[in-house]
């Protein structure tokens, strides 16, 4: 297991090469999959991962080996600067026997679970002590604190949110709900977080980042077990995916202590999973079904309108999709078949590439 120093120490190299980094000698942009029970981090150039004749071992800049730490990474968010990134290691909800495990091919989950603060550079990585196993996260635009919604285990349900001091890698506050925390997102101001509680009488909370614990609103009751949700474009509305509700709802948060349910919106192409807003184009990207659709929502006001399923490579329940800075390229990661599709958005262009051994990737996260 990396200790601190050895982290710090990695850190010290990453800040003392930061001068050649337009050198040519690093990729300019990293795109960052976690592989799950691979126990990996893979980094792609993204110029060479999105063009179109390349391959994605022509695209590999490095493996991160993170077999100390079972049973492998789920999701991660990459730090501001793009030097780190923070990992949680988890079984999420794929750590039974039922339908869901079988989403992803049925594979055996060792048991486990942890949050990391790993360097990008050095692959050192700091553990953070979560109430429970954490799932989703949520990083702060100065990058000062993170937020992890602990979903917790099979044995060991979690209930709590985490507030994070990254610099310290320390827990400063812990959230309690009655349901079983699984994604947390960060208002494009900082101002608003929320968060979902899974499950068929699940919805969502708001807070505020300055005070988390003495803003926190009641539930508000979404639809059959929301699974992910995302800001617009300021702090006022919120879309959730309602995974077996096969719809998205939008949240009024304009008053944060009390957030009002403008409505749910069903979508084509299955149960929807992960929602990610795309600013520039006023669209939010849901992936649906087992994974094989992406369904692109158009933001109408206090409606959210979902165009037809578009139908990609790979399947089996992808979390969610990642976008570049620009809009440009979406990247969904499948599971069980072991693929990343790289989408252009502009001419819907898809390609499905493959790198991995074991069930992964899970998650994607693009440098900005």
């Amino acid at each position: 297991m990396a200790t601190r120093m050895g982290w710090l120490a990695g850190l010290s190299m990453v800040l003392a090469l930061g001068a050649c980094s337009e050198s040519g000698d690093r990729p300019s942009r990293l795109v960052v999959t976690a592989d799950w029970l691979n126990k990996s981090l893979t980094l792609f150039d993204y110029e060479v991962l999105t063009d179109a004749q390349s391959t994605a071992r022509d695209a590999i800049v490095r493996t991160i080996d993170l077999s100390a730490f079972e049973p492998g990474p789920l999701e991660l968010e990459l730090m501001p600067d793009g030097r780190s990134a923070l990992v949680a290691v988890s079984p999420g909800f794929f750590d039974g026997e039922g339908t869901t495990n079988a989403l992803v091919g049925s594979p055996e989950v060792a048991p486990g679970g942890t949050l990391l603060i790993v360097d990008l550079e050095s692959g050192e990585a700091v553990e953070v002590d979560t109430a429970h196993v954490p799932m989703g996260i949520a990083i702060a635009e100065d990058g000062s604190l993170a937020y992890t919604a602990n979903y917790g285990t099979l044995d060991e349900p979690g209930n709590t949110l985490s507030v994070i001091d990254i610099a310290r890698a320390e827990v400063v506050e812990e959230l309690r709900f009655s349901g079983r925390p699984e994604q947390v997102a960060l208002s494009p101001d900082g101002r608003l977080g929320a968060v979902n509680v899974a499950g068929a009488n699940g919805g969502v909370h708001i807070f505020e980042t300055a005070d988390p614990s003495g803003t926190l609103s009641p539930l508000l009751p979404t639809g059959n077990d929301p699974s992910d949700l995302t800001f617009l474009d300021d702090s006022s509305r919120v879309v959730v995916a309602n995974s077996f509700g096969f719809d998205l709802s939008l949240v009024d948060t304009s008053d944060p202590s009390t957030p009002i349910l403008l409505g749910n919106f069903p979508i084509g192409g299955g149960f929807p999973y992960g929602v990610t807003y795309l600013p520039s184009r006023q669209q939010v990207l849901a992936p649906a079904g087992t994974g094989m659709n992406l369904v692109t929502v158009e933001v109408d006001g206090d409606r959210l309108v979902p165009a037809e399923p578009d139908s990609i490579p790979g399947g089996a329940f992808p979390l969610t999709a990642a976008v570049d800075g620009t809009d440009s390229f979406a990247f969904v990661a499948h599971i069980a078949d072991k693929s990343l599709s790289v989408i252009d958005l502009e001419s819907g262009a898809v390609r499905a590439l493959t790198w991995l051994d074991g069930p992964g990737p899970s998650y994607t996260a693009v440098q900005r």
